[in-house]
C-alpha cells in the first residue's frame, strides 16, 4: 500500500488565497479553471452560505462567482447535481500523474487531500479572513483507490456518471490524463468507513503545520523521519528532517503537488491514519 500526501485546492498561486474554516469547519475552494464545466455559483451551499459568494468576498473579486471551477478531488455527493451511480473521483496529469505512476499508485492505496486554509468569519454580510489568523497546512479529505482509467472521451460513454468531471470536459486538452476511481470501503487500514469522502471540522490531528511555524513547516511523527528508508517523495534531503524528541519537523517542499509514502516501509503509517480517522469523528 501507498500512502499519498496530495495538495489540492486554493492557495497564492491558484485561486490567490487560502480555503477558509468558518466556524470550525472546512471548506476546500476548487481552483479557478475557465475550461471546467462547472462554476463556483453551481456548487451547492457551505452550511447555508453560497460558495460563490465565499469566493468572491475572500479574493475581493479576483475570483467571479461565474468562473469555472475545477472541482477535483470530487469528493462530496452533494457537491453538484449528479447523475444515478456516481463515485468519487480523482483525477491527475502531466508531470503530477507521472509522478504517481512511477510509484505504481493504483488499487488500495490512499490518498489523503491537504490544503491551505485560515480561519475566516462573516462581517456585515460580507466574508473575510480573520486578522492575524495563520495560514495552516490541514488534511481536508481522503480517496482510497478502487479503479484506475486514462480520461479518454470514450470512457463517458462507460461511465456516463462520470460526465462532468473537469479531466473528461476536453480530455485532450491534459497530458497524461489519468483518473482514480475511489473503492466503496476504506478497506487499505481496515475501517468501515467510505472509500473517500471529507473531514468536515478542524481537528488537531488533521493540521500539518508546525504551531506557530510557516505553513510549510509540519510536524509529524518521529517515525515519518527516513533513517534510512525510503523518504517521503519530493523530501529526501535530510537537511529537511529534524528531530524534535517526541516528533519531527520537516520543511515541506514549495512545489509539488503528490508526495509519496511506501507503508510496507513504514508500516507505523497505519495506525497513524487509523488515528486520524478517529480524531475526526470526536
Amino acid at each position: 500500500m501507498k500512502l499519498i500526501l496530495s495538495r489540492k485546492g486554493f492557495d497564492s498561486a491558484h485561486g490567490g488565497c487560502p480555503s477558509p474554516i468558518i466556524n470550525g469547519q472546512l471548506c476546500s475552494l476548487p481552483i479557478p479553471d475557465a475550461g471546467a464545466p462547472a462554476s463556483y455559483k453551481k456548487i451547492s451551499p457551505f452550511n447555508g452560505s453560497a460558495i460563490a459568494q465565499i469566493v468572491e468576498d475572500l479574493t475581493s473579486g479576483r475570483v467571479r462567482r461565474g468562473d469555472g471551477a475545477h472541482l477535483d478531488p470530487d469528493l462530496r455527493r452533494n457537491a453538484i447535481a449528479r447523475a444515478t451511480g456516481w463515485r468519487p473521483i480523482f483525477g491527475q496529469a502531466g508531470a503530477a500523474q507521472s509522478h504517481l505512476a512511477r510509484h505504481k499508485i493504483g488499487c488500495g492505496d490512499l490518498f489523503l487531500f491537504f490544503g491551505c486554509f485560515r480561519r475566516a468569519e462573516q462581517i456585515a454580510g460580507a466574508f473575510r479572513f480573520v486578522r492575524d489568523a495563520p495560514k495552516l497546512h490541514v488534511i481536508f479529505g481522503w480517496l482510497q483507490v478502487g479503479t484506475v482509467a486514462q480520461a479518454t472521451n470514450g470512457l463517458v460513454t462507460e461511465m456516463p456518471w462520470a460526465d462532468g468531471h473537469p479531466h473528461l470536459a476536453a480530455p485532450e486538452r491534459y497530458a497524461n490524463n489519468t483518473l482514480y476511481f475511489a473503492s466503496r470501503r476504506l478497506s487499505s487500514i481496515g475501517l468501515a468507513t467510505s472509500g473517500a469522502g471529507t473531514f468536515d471540522r478542524i481537528k488537531p490531528d488533521l493540521i500539518l503545520t508546525k504551531p506557530d511555524s510557516n505553513c510549510s513547516v509540519w510536524q509529524l511523527p518521529r517515525w515519518f523521519a527516513p533513517c534510512g528508508r525510503p523518504a517521503l517523495s519530493y523530501h529526501s534531503k535530510a537537511a529537511r528532517w529534524t528531530d524534535c524528541e517526541t516528533s519531527t519537523r520537516l520543511q515541506s517542499v514549495g512545489r509539488g503537488q503528490e508526495f509519496v509514502l511506501d507503508v510496507e516501509q513504514y508500516p507505523e503509517a497505519r495506525g497513524w491514519v487509523r488515528a486520524i480517522f478517529r480524531a475526526a469523528k470526536r
